[in-house]
């Protein structure tokens, strides 16, 4: 791609937040047909151990009650129906055609992904492109909608293992500056909220090719005081990386790169009571969708909440 990839994919956002606020300020909501989408209660889940290679098309990763038990899932929606499947059965293939150049006249805008202007970086974008995935979130599983979940869910970052830095961020497709939302540079979960019944959209951002690992945590919280969890290693092939290499590399337990837990894996569980705390989190959604792509992005709002993340991962070993 040349580098007028960033004037040219534009999009929308529909709710954005700035990770860099301390404090709630006015949202702004337009609407994007693109995200529209039905989650049917009958979308079939393969089994367990059914390997599969995304190099094109729409995948969202999404939280599912199954057996009484959250998984956190992938989407598939390049299937005919959609289907959901392990999280640890799936690499996206993000091959050559997602490389890019950042522009000089860029600046310093986008100095958080760990590349300078004139740098190739390689991205899933935030708007859909033939040739590439296409990942985002959503949470509109009718068995999560089933759950008596308090407002809604929280992605949290657990951690980045491969060359270079990985971040996800969105735009809004004008002159405003990008929102980061994970940044593997960057220490601590960095919570994402996301509204109940939402789908989203975001830019997958690796500034060297080989593979990529990124730690996802699902926290939903439950008005009882509990709360679910389950956790899960996406894997990318970036570049001309085969992936058969990412599907036979395993999270390092022994890397320092690991934020907030002892372990990634299977973490379903409920945990004790969470309390608030100075950890800023993005909030995304309130009944709204976003997308957007390599630009920048619309307004912006923080809350907090920190749970006790680190007693849950504890009692979750035992309980192995």
């Amino acid at each position: 791609m040349t580098t007028r990839l960033l004037a040219t994919l534009c999009a929308t956002t529909l709710l954005a937040v700035s990770t860099t606020l301390m404090h709630a300020t006015p949202a702004t909501a337009q609407t994007d047909p693109g995200l529209q989408q039905t989650v049917e209660a009958d979308e079939q889940i393969a089994p367990e151990g059914e390997r599969t290679v995304i190099s094109a098309g729409h995948v969202d990763l999404g939280p599912q009650v199954i057996d009484g038990e959250l998984k956190f899932l992938a989407r598939d929606d390049t299937s005919v129906p959609p289907v959901w499947r392990s999280i640890d059965d799936v690499v996206f293939e993000v091959g050559q055609a997602s490389a890019q150049t950042l522009p000089e006249e860029a600046g310093n805008e986008f100095d958080f992904t760990g590349a300078q202007p004139g740098d190739t970086v390689w991205a899933v974008p935030q708007t859909e492109v033939a040739s590439l995935p296409w990942l985002g979130w959503n949470t509109q599983a009718p068995s999560l909608q089933s759950l008596d979940i308090d407002r809604g869910v929280t992605l949290e970052f657990a951690g980045h293992q491969g060359p270079g830095q990985f971040s996800l961020f969105l735009q809004n497709g004008g002159f405003e500056p990008p929102q980061v939302l994970w940044n593997s540079a960057a220490e601590g979960t960095q919570p994402l909220f996301v509204d109940m019944n939402t789908h989203t959209h975001a830019n997958w951002v690796f500034t060297e090719p080989g593979v990529h690992l990124v730690g996802i945590r699902v926290v939903v919280p439950l008005v009882d005081g509990t709360e679910r969890i389950d956790e899960r290693v996406v894997r990318f092939a970036v570049g001309n990386t085969a992936p058969e290499e990412a599907f036979a590399t395993s999270w390092d337990t022994s890397s320092g790169t690991r934020t907030d837990s002892d372990t990634v894996g299977d973490t379903d569980a409920e945990s004790a009571e969470s309390q608030d705390s100075e950890l800023p989190v993005v909030w995304i959604g309130i009944g709204l969708a976003v997308v957007g792509v390599l630009a920048a992005i619309g307004a912006a709002a923080v809350g907090s909440k920190n749970s006790k993340r680190k007693q849950a991962a504890a009692a979750l070993k035992e309980d192995k």
